[in-house]
This record gives structure tokens, C-alpha cells and sequence, in this order.
């Protein structure tokens, strides 16, 4: 299991598949990841812009359009976020180790 992280850090998922999406949050919440879901494109601007400063990581769920997917990399590029787009069949253990790779290390809060 991977440690807790900053109480600061925190991670914003957006995907159509509510069933996947809720998934994907007990997966990193399980892993000790602060998590947050959106299932809509204004669902994301709105969370991501309230809390702009407490998202370390993006996730984009392969159920988005590349249309969508092109704004928020472009806002994540502007807002200095990591970003990751989730693939069709990305296995647990690679999605959790993925994330994990792009987080900072325990107890370098969030940059």
C-alpha cells in the first residue's frame, strides 16, 4: 500500500462511466490518495477553478472526448497540474502504480 499523502494534495478525476469513476476513486482512496470525482465538463471547470490550488493531479477517464480532453490538458498546462489519461483496460495495479509515479514523495507537500 502506498503511504497517505500531504494533507493538501489531492487528486480530481472526470469520467461519463459513473460505475467506472466511483471505481477509480475507491481504487487511490484504498492506496491512501485524497480523491474527488466529476462526471461533466462544467463539473470539472467549476471544482478544478474553486480548488485550483489543492489539485496536484488530474485524471481524464478514456470515456472523454478529445475535444474535452484538449481544453483541460491546456487549463492542467496553464495551472501547472500533472495530467493523466487514463487508457481503455488499465489494469488496477498499473493505474494505482501510475498514479503513484506521479505524485510527490511523502512529505514534499505539494509543489
Amino acid at each position: 500500500m502506498i503511504a497517505p499523502l500531504t494533507e493538501k494534495f489531492q487528486i480530481l478525476i472526470y469520467g461519463k462511466d459513473i460505475r467506472l469513476l466511483e471505481t477509480r476513486k475507491l481504487l487511490l482512496a484504498s492506496s491512501g490518495f485524497r480523491v474527488h470525482t466529476v462526471s461533466s465538463l462544467e463539473q470539472f471547470r467549476s471544482v478544478a477553478n474553486e480548488k485550483r490550488s489543492q489539485y496536484e493531479l488530474f485524471i481524464l477517464c478514456h470515456t472523454i472526448p478529445e475535444e474535452e480532453r484538449l481544453k483541460i490538458r491546456a487549463m492542467a498546462t496553464h495551472q501547472g497540474i500533472g495530467l493523466y489519461q487514463l487508457e481503455r483496460m488499465e489494469a488496477p495495479p498499473r493505474f494505482i502504480g501510475k498514479v503513484a509515479d506521479m505524485v510527490p514523495p511523502m512529505g514534499a507537500g505539494p509543489s
